[in-house]
Protein backbone atom coordinates (compact mmCIF):
# COMPACT_ATOMS: atom_id res chain seq x y z
CA UNK A 1 0.00 0.00 0.00
CA UNK A 2 2.90 2.71 0.95
CA UNK A 3 5.04 1.22 -1.93
CA UNK A 4 1.32 1.98 -4.47
CA UNK A 5 1.53 5.42 -2.74
CA UNK A 6 5.05 6.25 -3.27
CA UNK A 7 4.66 5.05 -6.67
CA UNK A 8 2.24 7.49 -7.58
CA UNK A 9 4.25 10.19 -5.81
CA UNK A 10 7.08 9.49 -7.74
CA UNK A 11 5.28 9.16 -11.29
CA UNK A 12 3.43 12.74 -10.51
CA UNK A 13 6.86 14.17 -9.84
CA UNK A 14 8.26 13.21 -13.26
CA UNK A 15 4.94 14.22 -15.02
CA UNK A 16 5.46 17.66 -13.53
CA UNK A 17 9.41 18.00 -14.19
CA UNK A 18 8.83 16.74 -18.04
CA UNK A 19 5.88 19.43 -18.75
CA UNK A 20 8.44 22.17 -16.80
CA UNK A 21 5.06 22.84 -14.11
CA UNK A 22 7.43 24.09 -11.28
CA UNK A 23 4.94 25.96 -9.69
CA UNK A 24 2.57 23.31 -9.29
CA UNK A 25 4.95 20.87 -8.14
CA UNK A 26 6.40 23.52 -5.76
CA UNK A 27 2.64 23.41 -4.45
CA UNK A 28 2.63 19.43 -4.67
CA UNK A 29 6.08 18.79 -2.11
CA UNK A 30 4.23 21.41 0.23
CA UNK A 31 1.51 18.61 0.87
CA UNK A 32 3.72 15.99 1.62
CA UNK A 33 5.90 14.54 4.94
CA UNK A 34 9.66 15.71 4.26
CA UNK A 35 10.43 11.63 4.47
CA UNK A 36 8.24 11.17 1.54
CA UNK A 37 9.46 13.73 -0.65
CA UNK A 38 13.32 12.28 0.82
CA UNK A 39 12.21 8.98 -1.30
CA UNK A 40 10.95 10.90 -4.22
CA UNK A 41 14.31 12.51 -4.44
CA UNK A 42 15.89 9.00 -3.87
CA UNK A 43 14.05 7.35 -6.58
CA UNK A 44 14.84 9.71 -9.66
CA UNK A 45 17.62 8.17 -11.35
CA UNK A 46 19.57 12.12 -12.59
CA UNK A 47 21.39 14.43 -10.18
CA UNK A 48 19.68 16.95 -12.15
CA UNK A 49 16.46 16.33 -11.49
CA UNK A 50 16.74 15.84 -8.09
CA UNK A 51 18.55 19.32 -8.10
CA UNK A 52 15.78 21.24 -9.37
CA UNK A 53 12.94 19.36 -7.45
CA UNK A 54 14.98 20.57 -4.07
CA UNK A 55 15.77 23.85 -4.89
CA UNK A 56 11.62 24.34 -5.10
CA UNK A 57 11.43 23.35 -1.24
CA UNK A 58 11.43 26.26 1.03
CA UNK A 59 14.29 26.57 3.66
CA UNK A 60 12.52 24.52 6.86
CA UNK A 61 10.77 22.27 4.26
CA UNK A 62 14.28 21.48 2.55
CA UNK A 63 16.23 21.19 5.77
CA UNK A 64 14.31 18.33 7.02
CA UNK A 65 14.24 16.43 3.65
CA UNK A 66 18.19 16.66 3.77
CA UNK A 67 17.77 15.14 7.78
CA UNK A 68 15.95 12.43 5.98
CA UNK A 69 18.35 11.64 2.98
CA UNK A 70 21.17 9.31 2.98
CA UNK A 71 23.81 10.92 3.20
CA UNK A 72 25.78 10.35 -0.37
CA UNK A 73 22.43 11.93 -1.83
CA UNK A 74 22.24 14.47 1.08
CA UNK A 75 25.87 15.75 0.07
CA UNK A 76 25.46 15.92 -3.67
CA UNK A 77 22.99 18.04 -3.31
CA UNK A 78 24.36 20.48 -1.17
CA UNK A 79 27.65 20.16 -3.08
CA UNK A 80 25.49 21.30 -5.87
CA UNK A 81 24.02 24.23 -4.50
CA UNK A 82 25.68 27.51 -3.53
CA UNK A 83 27.19 27.66 -0.34
CA UNK A 84 25.09 29.94 1.24
CA UNK A 85 22.03 28.85 0.41
CA UNK A 86 22.90 25.87 2.15
CA UNK A 87 23.95 27.43 4.95
CA UNK A 88 20.60 29.35 4.87
CA UNK A 89 18.82 25.55 4.73
CA UNK A 90 21.31 24.16 8.00
CA UNK A 91 19.74 27.08 9.92
CA UNK A 92 16.16 25.49 9.70
CA UNK A 93 17.15 21.93 11.05
CA UNK A 94 18.39 21.11 14.65
CA UNK A 95 21.94 21.27 15.66
CA UNK A 96 22.65 17.85 16.02
CA UNK A 97 21.16 17.12 12.39
CA UNK A 98 23.39 19.53 10.86
CA UNK A 99 26.43 18.29 12.77
CA UNK A 100 25.39 15.11 11.14
CA UNK A 101 24.83 16.20 7.78
CA UNK A 102 28.71 18.17 7.93
CA UNK A 103 30.33 15.66 9.95
CA UNK A 104 31.25 14.13 6.50
CA UNK A 105 32.18 16.49 4.60
CA UNK A 106 35.85 17.78 3.62
CA UNK A 107 36.93 19.77 6.37
CA UNK A 108 37.27 22.92 3.94
CA UNK A 109 33.44 22.29 2.97
CA UNK A 110 32.37 21.62 6.51
CA UNK A 111 34.15 25.01 7.70
CA UNK A 112 32.89 27.38 4.99
CA UNK A 113 29.44 26.33 5.15
CA UNK A 114 29.47 27.03 9.08
CA UNK A 115 31.40 29.94 8.74
CA UNK A 116 28.24 31.37 7.05
CA UNK A 117 26.03 30.14 9.45
CA UNK A 118 24.85 32.45 11.79
CA UNK A 119 27.02 33.02 14.65
CA UNK A 120 25.07 31.39 17.38
CA UNK A 121 24.03 27.90 15.13
CA UNK A 122 27.72 27.84 13.90
CA UNK A 123 29.19 27.84 17.47
CA UNK A 124 26.26 25.17 18.55
CA UNK A 125 27.40 22.75 15.48
CA UNK A 126 31.13 23.04 16.35
CA UNK A 127 30.25 22.16 19.87
CA UNK A 128 28.69 19.26 18.86
CA UNK A 129 31.36 18.12 16.27
CA UNK A 130 34.27 18.82 19.11
CA UNK A 131 32.61 15.52 20.98
CA UNK A 132 33.67 12.08 20.03
CA UNK A 133 31.92 10.51 17.50
CA UNK A 134 28.76 7.78 18.73
CA UNK A 135 28.85 9.47 21.92
CA UNK A 136 25.93 11.22 23.26
CA UNK A 137 27.26 14.78 23.06
CA UNK A 138 27.43 14.00 18.89
CA UNK A 139 23.79 12.98 18.41
CA UNK A 140 22.29 15.10 21.27
CA UNK A 141 20.12 18.60 20.42
CA UNK A 142 20.86 21.55 22.93
CA UNK A 143 17.44 23.18 22.27
CA UNK A 144 16.08 22.14 25.33
CA UNK A 145 13.46 23.88 27.54
CA UNK A 146 15.18 25.29 31.18
CA UNK A 147 12.71 25.43 34.41
CA UNK A 148 13.48 26.88 37.66
CA UNK A 149 12.24 25.40 40.60
CA UNK A 150 10.72 28.37 42.18
CA UNK A 151 8.33 29.46 39.52
CA UNK A 152 4.79 28.67 39.71
CA UNK A 153 2.92 26.16 37.32
CA UNK A 154 1.01 29.15 35.94
CA UNK A 155 4.37 31.14 35.17
CA UNK A 156 6.03 27.59 33.96
CA UNK A 157 2.78 27.83 31.10
CA UNK A 158 2.91 30.87 30.53
CA UNK A 159 6.54 30.80 29.70
CA UNK A 160 6.01 27.69 27.04
CA UNK A 161 3.00 29.33 25.48
CA UNK A 162 5.77 32.11 24.84
CA UNK A 163 8.38 29.85 23.25
CA UNK A 164 9.37 30.24 19.58
CA UNK A 165 8.74 26.18 19.21
CA UNK A 166 12.73 25.68 18.94
CA UNK A 167 12.97 23.43 21.70
CA UNK A 168 13.14 19.87 19.94
CA UNK A 169 10.52 18.34 22.71
CA UNK A 170 9.25 19.35 25.36
CA UNK A 171 7.36 15.95 27.55
CA UNK A 172 10.04 16.45 29.54
CA UNK A 173 10.81 19.55 31.03
CA UNK A 174 14.05 19.91 32.69
CA UNK A 175 14.68 21.93 36.16
CA UNK A 176 18.39 23.80 36.59
CA UNK A 177 19.41 25.74 39.00
CA UNK A 178 20.91 29.21 38.66
CA UNK A 179 24.17 27.54 37.76
CA UNK A 180 22.47 25.18 35.18
CA UNK A 181 22.81 21.87 37.15
CA UNK A 182 20.21 19.66 36.31
CA UNK A 183 17.51 19.06 39.49
CA UNK A 184 14.80 17.64 38.35
CA UNK A 185 12.60 16.66 35.91
CA UNK A 186 8.69 17.41 34.99
CA UNK A 187 6.34 15.31 32.50
CA UNK A 188 4.33 18.06 30.35
CA UNK A 189 1.44 15.79 31.92
CA UNK A 190 2.24 16.54 35.67
CA UNK A 191 2.63 20.40 34.45
CA UNK A 192 -0.89 20.79 32.99
CA UNK A 193 -2.83 18.83 35.74
CA UNK A 194 -1.12 20.22 39.10
CA UNK A 195 -2.37 23.65 40.09
CA UNK A 196 -1.49 26.28 39.14
CA UNK A 197 0.05 27.96 42.30
CA UNK A 198 1.95 24.58 42.70
CA UNK A 199 5.94 25.52 41.81
CA UNK A 200 8.10 23.76 40.25
CA UNK A 201 10.02 22.64 42.79
CA UNK A 202 6.94 20.68 44.27
CA UNK A 203 6.11 18.95 41.08
CA UNK A 204 8.98 17.68 39.88
CA UNK A 205 11.48 14.93 39.98
CA UNK A 206 14.67 14.95 41.74
CA UNK A 207 16.46 11.80 40.84
CA UNK A 208 16.81 12.69 37.01
CA UNK A 209 18.45 9.77 35.19
CA UNK A 210 20.45 11.35 32.61
CA UNK A 211 23.81 10.38 30.07
CA UNK A 212 27.10 11.83 30.13
CA UNK A 213 28.40 13.88 27.37
CA UNK A 214 30.84 11.31 26.55
CA UNK A 215 28.86 8.06 27.26
CA UNK A 216 28.78 6.08 24.10
CA UNK A 217 25.57 6.13 21.76
CA UNK A 218 24.73 2.61 21.92
CA UNK A 219 24.50 2.65 26.05
CA UNK A 220 22.00 5.68 25.81
CA UNK A 221 19.67 3.59 23.44
CA UNK A 222 19.79 0.94 25.75
CA UNK A 223 18.62 3.78 29.19
CA UNK A 224 16.00 5.05 26.56
CA UNK A 225 14.96 1.25 25.67
CA UNK A 226 15.05 0.63 29.52
CA UNK A 227 12.93 2.81 30.59
CA UNK A 228 10.77 3.62 27.67
CA UNK A 229 11.90 7.43 27.54
CA UNK A 230 11.02 9.59 24.92
CA UNK A 231 14.22 12.03 25.48
CA UNK A 232 17.11 11.56 27.88
CA UNK A 233 18.67 14.85 29.16
CA UNK A 234 22.52 14.45 29.05
CA UNK A 235 25.24 16.59 31.25
CA UNK A 236 28.64 17.31 31.69
CA UNK A 237 31.16 16.26 34.28
CA UNK A 238 30.02 18.89 36.65
CA UNK A 239 26.04 18.10 35.86
CA UNK A 240 25.61 20.70 34.08
CA UNK A 241 22.20 20.36 31.19
CA UNK A 242 24.05 20.16 27.82
CA UNK A 243 21.01 19.12 26.12
CA UNK A 244 19.18 15.87 25.35
CA UNK A 245 18.77 12.97 23.21
CA UNK A 246 15.29 12.37 21.82
CA UNK A 247 13.69 8.81 20.97
CA UNK A 248 14.24 9.83 17.23
CA UNK A 249 17.82 9.88 17.26
CA UNK A 250 17.85 6.56 19.22
CA UNK A 251 15.74 4.95 16.15
CA UNK A 252 18.70 5.94 13.96
CA UNK A 253 21.70 4.62 16.75
CA UNK A 254 19.38 1.29 17.27
CA UNK A 255 19.34 0.95 13.10
CA UNK A 256 22.83 1.95 13.06
CA UNK A 257 24.17 -0.64 15.64
CA UNK A 258 21.91 -3.28 14.50
CA UNK A 259 23.49 -2.71 11.25
CA UNK A 260 26.78 -2.95 12.15
CA UNK A 261 26.41 -6.12 14.07
CA UNK A 262 24.48 -8.11 11.04
CA UNK A 263 27.45 -6.97 8.87
CA UNK A 264 30.09 -8.19 11.79
CA UNK A 265 28.25 -11.45 12.24
CA UNK A 266 28.93 -11.99 8.64
CA UNK A 267 32.54 -11.16 9.09
CA UNK A 268 33.14 -8.04 7.37
CA UNK A 269 33.95 -4.62 8.21
CA UNK A 270 30.14 -2.26 8.44
CA UNK A 271 30.08 -0.40 5.01
CA UNK A 272 29.99 3.68 6.02
CA UNK A 273 28.02 4.63 3.10
CA UNK A 274 24.94 2.85 1.35
CA UNK A 275 25.56 -0.11 -0.75
CA UNK A 276 25.25 1.36 -3.92
CA UNK A 277 27.47 4.60 -2.76
CA UNK A 278 30.27 2.34 -1.52
CA UNK A 279 33.10 1.64 -4.12
CA UNK A 280 34.19 -1.91 -4.69
CA UNK A 281 37.64 -1.50 -3.80
CA UNK A 282 36.27 -0.05 -0.18
CA UNK A 283 33.76 -3.52 0.15
CA UNK A 284 36.55 -5.50 -0.94
CA UNK A 285 38.89 -4.06 1.85
CA UNK A 286 35.87 -4.62 4.34
CA UNK A 287 35.46 -8.27 3.65
CA UNK A 288 38.88 -9.32 2.91
CA UNK A 289 40.56 -8.82 6.19
CA UNK A 290 38.28 -11.78 7.79
CA UNK A 291 38.24 -13.93 4.93
CA UNK A 292 42.32 -13.88 4.85
CA UNK A 293 42.23 -14.67 8.23
CA UNK A 294 39.53 -17.66 8.28
CA UNK A 295 41.23 -19.27 4.77
CA UNK A 296 44.81 -19.63 7.10
CA UNK A 297 42.18 -20.90 10.12
CA UNK A 298 40.98 -23.04 7.22
CA UNK A 299 44.01 -24.83 7.34
CA UNK A 300 43.22 -26.34 10.52
CA UNK A 301 40.40 -28.31 9.06
CA UNK A 302 43.17 -29.51 6.14
CA UNK A 303 45.63 -30.60 8.92
CA UNK A 304 42.32 -32.70 10.96
CA UNK A 305 41.50 -34.31 7.79
CA UNK A 306 45.27 -35.15 6.98
CA UNK A 307 45.41 -36.37 10.21
CA UNK A 308 43.04 -38.77 10.10
CA UNK A 309 43.70 -40.00 6.60
CA UNK A 310 44.40 -43.64 7.04
CA UNK A 311 41.22 -44.26 8.63
CA UNK A 312 39.17 -42.42 6.27
CA UNK A 313 40.77 -44.00 3.38
CA UNK A 314 40.24 -47.35 5.15
CA UNK A 315 36.49 -47.10 5.17
CA UNK A 316 35.61 -44.01 2.60
CA UNK A 317 31.89 -44.10 3.43
CA UNK A 318 33.04 -41.96 6.26
CA UNK A 319 33.61 -39.00 3.72
CA UNK A 320 30.29 -39.06 2.69
CA UNK A 321 28.96 -37.58 6.37
CA UNK A 322 31.74 -34.66 6.34
CA UNK A 323 29.79 -31.95 4.94
CA UNK A 324 26.43 -33.10 6.84
CA UNK A 325 28.73 -33.11 9.85
CA UNK A 326 30.39 -29.65 10.12
CA UNK A 327 27.50 -28.04 8.24
CA UNK A 328 25.20 -29.21 11.29
CA UNK A 329 28.14 -28.17 13.86
CA UNK A 330 28.34 -24.49 12.31
CA UNK A 331 24.50 -24.20 11.86
CA UNK A 332 24.50 -25.17 15.88
CA UNK A 333 26.75 -22.62 16.62
CA UNK A 334 25.40 -19.53 14.69
CA UNK A 335 21.70 -20.28 15.92
CA UNK A 336 23.62 -19.74 19.59
CA UNK A 337 25.64 -17.26 18.82
CA UNK A 338 22.92 -15.03 17.26
CA UNK A 339 20.51 -16.26 20.44
CA UNK A 340 23.83 -15.47 22.93
CA UNK A 341 24.66 -11.77 21.33
CA UNK A 342 20.85 -10.72 21.53
CA UNK A 343 20.40 -11.60 24.95
CA UNK A 344 23.82 -9.69 25.90
CA UNK A 345 22.40 -6.91 23.94
CA UNK A 346 19.31 -6.73 26.19
CA UNK A 347 21.07 -7.19 29.57
CA UNK A 348 19.16 -10.80 29.76
CA UNK A 349 22.65 -12.30 30.21
CA UNK A 350 25.79 -11.76 32.64
CA UNK A 351 29.12 -12.49 32.88
CA UNK A 352 28.36 -14.51 36.50
CA UNK A 353 25.61 -16.38 35.07
CA UNK A 354 28.08 -18.21 32.61
CA UNK A 355 27.93 -21.45 33.96
CA UNK A 356 24.45 -21.04 34.14
CA UNK A 357 24.20 -20.35 30.26
CA UNK A 358 26.84 -23.63 29.29
CA UNK A 359 24.63 -26.07 31.18
CA UNK A 360 21.42 -24.63 29.74
CA UNK A 361 22.97 -24.54 25.98
CA UNK A 362 24.30 -28.45 26.69
CA UNK A 363 21.25 -29.80 27.43
CA UNK A 364 19.40 -27.54 24.27
CA UNK A 365 23.13 -29.35 22.03
CA UNK A 366 22.06 -32.59 23.47
CA UNK A 367 18.64 -32.65 22.89
CA UNK A 368 18.81 -31.41 19.30
CA UNK A 369 22.22 -33.62 18.71
CA UNK A 370 19.95 -37.29 20.06
CA UNK A 371 17.19 -35.73 17.04
CA UNK A 372 19.64 -35.32 14.64
CA UNK A 373 21.35 -38.62 15.59
CA UNK A 374 18.77 -40.94 14.97
CA UNK A 375 17.88 -39.14 11.80
CA UNK A 376 21.48 -39.49 10.86
CA UNK A 377 21.61 -42.79 11.89
CA UNK A 378 18.37 -44.19 9.06
CA UNK A 379 20.04 -41.85 6.93
CA UNK A 380 23.11 -44.15 6.99
CA UNK A 381 21.50 -47.49 7.09
CA UNK A 382 19.14 -46.38 3.80
CA UNK A 383 22.66 -45.56 2.19
CA UNK A 384 23.92 -48.74 2.71
CA UNK A 385 26.93 -47.37 4.82
CA UNK A 386 26.62 -50.35 6.94
CA UNK A 387 25.53 -50.52 10.81
CA UNK A 388 29.15 -49.53 12.07
CA UNK A 389 29.09 -46.25 9.91
CA UNK A 390 25.97 -45.32 10.64
CA UNK A 391 26.81 -45.58 14.47
CA UNK A 392 29.80 -43.65 14.30
CA UNK A 393 26.80 -40.89 12.34
CA UNK A 394 24.49 -41.33 15.50
CA UNK A 395 27.26 -41.00 17.91
CA UNK A 396 28.91 -38.04 16.43
CA UNK A 397 26.11 -35.77 15.86
CA UNK A 398 25.20 -35.16 19.60
CA UNK A 399 28.97 -34.42 20.61
CA UNK A 400 29.35 -32.22 17.81
CA UNK A 401 25.97 -30.13 18.58
CA UNK A 402 26.47 -30.21 22.16
CA UNK A 403 30.21 -28.75 21.62
CA UNK A 404 28.70 -26.18 18.90
CA UNK A 405 26.29 -24.82 21.46
CA UNK A 406 28.75 -24.53 24.30
CA UNK A 407 32.11 -22.59 21.75
CA UNK A 408 29.29 -20.61 20.72
CA UNK A 409 28.16 -19.41 24.02
CA UNK A 410 31.44 -18.72 25.60
CA UNK A 411 33.23 -16.94 23.13
CA UNK A 412 30.44 -14.10 22.84
CA UNK A 413 30.41 -13.70 26.82
CA UNK A 414 34.31 -14.09 27.11
CA UNK A 415 34.15 -11.35 24.36
CA UNK A 416 31.43 -8.95 26.07
CA UNK A 417 33.85 -9.67 29.32
CA UNK A 418 36.73 -8.53 27.34
CA UNK A 419 35.23 -5.54 26.17
CA UNK A 420 35.07 -6.62 22.46
CA UNK A 421 32.10 -6.53 20.43
CA UNK A 422 30.90 -9.72 20.35
CA UNK A 423 29.52 -9.95 16.63
CA UNK A 424 32.86 -8.91 16.09
CA UNK A 425 34.66 -12.22 16.16
CA UNK A 426 31.80 -14.34 16.95
CA UNK A 427 30.31 -15.81 13.89
CA UNK A 428 33.77 -16.24 11.67
CA UNK A 429 35.82 -17.50 14.55
CA UNK A 430 33.07 -20.18 15.59
CA UNK A 431 33.05 -21.48 11.98
CA UNK A 432 36.48 -22.07 11.90
CA UNK A 433 36.62 -23.44 15.05
CA UNK A 434 33.50 -25.96 14.46
CA UNK A 435 34.71 -26.91 11.48
CA UNK A 436 37.92 -28.16 13.09
CA UNK A 437 36.75 -29.51 16.09
CA UNK A 438 33.94 -31.39 14.56
CA UNK A 439 35.38 -32.99 12.53
CA UNK A 440 38.60 -33.71 15.06
CA UNK A 441 34.87 -35.38 17.24
CA UNK A 442 34.40 -37.33 14.00
CA UNK A 443 36.95 -38.88 13.42
CA UNK A 444 38.13 -40.28 16.87
CA UNK A 445 34.56 -41.49 17.29
CA UNK A 446 35.63 -43.47 14.14
CA UNK A 447 38.79 -44.64 15.28
CA UNK A 448 36.93 -46.28 18.51
CA UNK A 449 34.14 -47.39 16.82
CA UNK A 450 35.55 -48.70 13.86
CA UNK A 451 39.10 -50.07 14.82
Amino acid sequence: MIEDMMTQHVSAVREFLASGQLERLSHYLTRLHPADVAEILAELDEPQDRLSVFRLLHDELAGEVLSELEPDIAHDLMGRMAPERVADILEEISTDDAAELLEDLPSSVREELITLMEPEEAADVRELLAYPEESAGRIMTQEVVRLRRRWTVEETLDYLRRLDNGAETIYYLYVVDDENHLVGVVPLRTLVTSPPDATIGQIMTPNVISVRVDDDQEYVAELVSKYNFLAVPVVDEENHLVGIVTVDDIVDVLEEEATEDIHRLGGSEPLDMPYFATTVPSIIRKRIGWLLLLFVGGTLTGSVIRHFAGIADQFAALNIFVPLLIGTGGNAGSQTVATIIRALALGEIRFREVFRVMSREATIGLSIGLVLGAIGFWRAILWHTGPHIALVVALSLPFITIWASLIGALIPIAANRLGIDPAVISGPLIATLVDATGLTIYFTIATLVLL
